[in-house]
This record gives structure tokens, C-alpha cells and sequence, in this order.
């Protein structure tokens, strides 16, 4: 009997078609597409749980013989719009890592296509979708590599502030593109927040980080 690995599942932009001018191949699934990898994994023998609960598990199992899975998205795209009802209906827990930045109609990109969850839907997020957590992505999407020790701290501080006085907030960061360091591992740690990767790493019982892949 040997250890089954918990998966760590990241989407980003789901839309019935693809826009160029914003949207990026690698980070879009058809609709129907979405949903049809999500039954799959059902079909597979995979159990949705939530991220919280899935570090639970590591901490506690020794041997896990069921298949677990937790879904998690990124950015806070508006088009989660045409998933969150559907992910409701089938009682699959996720978790969205936001940019708060954004969340007053701003953007990083060049396209006016641009469109983020606004405010007032983040804020009410937990009464119309119950099993939905919110993480930081960051006070905005700038790669944690990428700023001095000083503007990353500074970033994690602005989202935090935020992001805590939501009722469905974890304190997990998921890093902008996967990128870190020794550096930013520790500012985290210092700071009490749960470090998640983009890897394609597996979990087990090492409940101090979490490996994601890209749902695809």
C-alpha cells in the first residue's frame, strides 16, 4: 500500500472563446473543456477537497489511499463567472489568489478587455459560494523576484491587509509565475504565510509548502 500524493490543480482564464488581445494560450480552457477535465478527474477517482484540508492531511496521514485533489485559480479573473455557479452546483471547494490591485477595474496588460472580479463580488464571495477561499497572489501581479526585499514585503503587507478582513481568507501566497528564492521563502515564513508553488511537484506529508500543477 504506498502513499498517494495529494494534486494541487491551477487554472486561470475559462471562456467560452479565446481573445488574443488579453488572454494567453497556455492559461485559457473552453468552458466546456473546464468541465469535462474536472469530471474526469471525478470519473478518475479523485475527491475534491479543500486546500486547508488537504495541508491537514499532510500533516496527519502516514498512508492515504484515496485520491485527492484541489482546485485553485489564479489572478481572479471576471471569467471565473462562467465556472464559480458550476463549481457550486457540484460542492468542488477552490481557492482564488488574488491581486487586490485590480479589484477596482485596473489592469497590467494593454487590453481595455481586461477584467477582473470587482470588489463588491470578491467581498461577497463567501455568502453566494460557501466552499470558495481566498489567498494573496501578491498586492498586484509583479513576480516576487523581480522587487527588492523591501517592495515584496510591502506587497505582501498591502494584499494581507486587504485580504484578511474577508471571512474566506487562508494566509497561503501562491508566487506571480512560480517565481522564488531562498529570500522570498523566508520573507513568508516570517510573515505566517503558507508558501505555494507552480512546479508540477507532487505533495505528500511535507506540509510546509504546496506544489501546484496547471490544470490543462
Amino acid at each position: 500500500m504506498r502513499l498517494q500524493p495529494i494534486r494541487v490543480l491551477c487554472f486561470h482564464q475559462v471562456s467560452d472563446a479565446f481573445d488574443e488581445s488579453y488572454m494567453e494560450r497556455g492559461d485559457w480552457l473552453r468552458t466546456d473543456v473546464f468541465k469535462q477535465r474536472i469530471e474526469g478527474l471525478q470519473q478518475e477517482g479523485y475527491v475534491f477537497i479543500s486546500l486547508p484540508e488537504a495541508q491537514e492531511k499532510m500533516k496527519r496521514d502516514r498512508i492515504r489511499c484515496k485520491k485527492y485533489v484541489v482546485l485553485t485559480a489564479d489572478d481572479g479573473w471576471a471569467t471565473l463567472r462562467n465556472v464559480l455557479p458550476w463549481l457550486n452546483e457540484q460542492q468542488i471547494p477552490v481557492t482564488l489568489f488574488l491581486n487586490p490591485a485590480y479589484l477596482d477595474g485596473k489592469h497590467y496588460r494593454d487590453s481595455e478587455k481586461e477584467e477582473y472580479l470587482t470588489e463588491v463580488e470578491v467581498r461577497n464571495l463567501h455568502k453566494q459560494y460557501p466552499l470558495v477561499t481566498v489567498g494573496s497572489h501578491g498586492w498586484d501581479h509583479v513576480a516576487a523576484t523581480r522587487q527588492t526585499e523591501d517592495e515584496f514585503r510591502e506587497s505582501i503587507k498591502r494584499a494581507k491587509t486587504y485580504l484578511s478582513e474577508l471571512p474566506n481568507y487562508i494566509p497561503y501566497y501562491a508566487y506571480t509565475w512560480g517565481w522564488r528564492n531562498a529570500k522570498t521563502n523566508g520573507i513568508l515564513a516570517e510573515d505566517g504565510m503558507m508558501q505555494v508553488n507552480m512546479d508540477g511537484e507532487m505533495n505528500y506529508n511535507d506540509h510546509n509548502v504546496i506544489h501546484r500543477e496547471l490544470l490543462i
